[in-house]
């Protein structure tokens, strides 16, 4: 992964929204401007294997919640990432 590229997952309306709300009213058009003006790109889902079905999927996904919330309850920041395979 590149570090220099910055990028956002919310849409160009969600983050207009979210600065109306604070006050600064700005079209979705606005922010997709400042946005291209300083690098940032929007975040592309994967969808090459995401469809297969994995065995005990369930269970993984709640081993990882577990060991996050007890991360956290021990004061200890908590990261998870999904990674796919390249084929």
């Amino acid at each position: 992964m590149d570090e220099r590229i910055k990028w956002s997952n919310l849409s160009r309306e969600k983050i207009a929204g979210l600065l109306a709300e604070k006050g600064y009213r700005v079209s979705a058009r606005v922010v997709e401007q400042l946005l291209e003006k300083h690098d940032f790109r929007r975040r592309k889902a994967f969808k090459n294997e995401a469809e297969k079905e994995v065995e005990n999927r369930d269970e993984q996904f709640k081993n990882i919640e577990k060991l996050v919330e007890d991360a956290r309850a021990n004061g200890n920041p908590a990261m998870s990432m999904d990674v796919k395979k390249k084929s």
